[in-house]
């Protein structure tokens, strides 16, 4: 491994082992803390996160668009404190800290053994309503996942999210792990709110923009008539958090291409109107609009 390979890594425990100390309150400091240095590090990440705001909210002040960006880098830096805080987190903490609502349907159908879709977004600290969930439904939740290029830091940041008995599947190899699960009763969580395949997957209009976006959960829902849950985790003035799980309707749907463009729609824009209700907490640092979409293809 690289010797900046190693460095992450090591600054990894070295955050770990100062925010297993704090209260907290302390670590949405710290995070805010984290935040502001993820945001001076990188010049080009931060311009793709204003550009992004930008774009997408035309229509406010400058001091509006900067305040959204702050936000969000502070919400990135306390998602952080808060991971590696996991080891000194007890099942009983998880669970003051997360308020599931809605849950009890998940519950029922893994109870009898019927495959269900989760789907989220990287908003609020979308690592904790993931393992709040596993320790409350009592069953593992497979969660499609993209490995960490630095192998160790990969290492280090799944051990913390399996600890409440969640499961782990690499984006490479998902598909075919996917459909075993659900063909078996299994529950898969994804989150979607990432760049699809240019090529592959739909064109749909994304905060006023075209972007491709994966239509695997959709295909999976239909195919498998695994009714899909939309849900964010939301960050309370308390520090605490609240998961409402949201059934996407598509009881009207058919397997078909038609099915499966107009349910990724429908869970596009459950997404769309929680970043507008709360925009900071959604992480914009990502390229989710690369290009425009290539000549012939229709946008939905």
């Amino acid at each position: 491994m690289s010797f900046i390979g190693r460095l992450t890594a090591g600054l990894l425990r070295a955050l770990g082992g100062a925010s297993r100390c704090l209260s907290w309150s302390g670590r949405g400091y710290f995070g805010s803390l984290i935040g502001a240095v993820l945001r001076g590090a990188s010049a080009k990440r931060a311009g793709i996160t204003a550009k992004n705001i930008r774009m997408s909210f035309p229509e406010l002040s400058e001091s509006g668009k900067r305040a959204i960006l702050k936000e969000s880098y502070q919400n990135l830096g306390i998602v952080l404190a808060e991971l590696v805080a996991v080891p000194s987190v007890t099942t009983e903490d998880l669970l003051d800290r997360v308020v599931l609502i809605g849950f009890e349907a998940i519950i029922e159908r893994q109870r009898s053994g019927l495959p269900t879709i989760l789907l989220t977004a990287h908003y609020g600290n979308w690592e904790y309503g993931a393992m709040a969930a596993g320790a409350a439904l009592g069953a593992p939740i497979s969660i499609v996942y993209h490995p960490q290029s630095n192998a160790i830091a990969d290492r280090i940041l799944n051990s913390y999210r399996t600890k409440f008995g969640n499961e782990l599947i690499p984006m490479g190899n998902a598909a075919r792990t996917m459909v075993k699960l659900l063909a078996n009763g299994g529950t898969i969580g994804i989150i979607v709110d990432q760049h699809g395949v240019a090529e592959k997957d739909p064109w749909i209009t994304f905060m006023g923009r075209p972007t491709p976006t994966y239509e695997a959960p959709a295909a999976l829902a239909l195919r498998f008539n695994a009714p899909i849950y939309y849900t964010v985790c939301d960050r309370r003035d308390d520090g605490r958090y609240v998961v409402e799980f949201t059934s996407v309707p598509m009881s009207d749907l058919q397997n078909d291409r038609h099915g499966v463009v107009e349910l990724t729609k429908r869970h596009v824009r459950m997404l769309e109107d929680s970043i507008r209700k709360r925009p900071g907490l959604w992480s914009w640092q990502h390229r989710r609009w690369r290009h425009d979409p290539p000549p012939g293809v229709v946008v939905e």
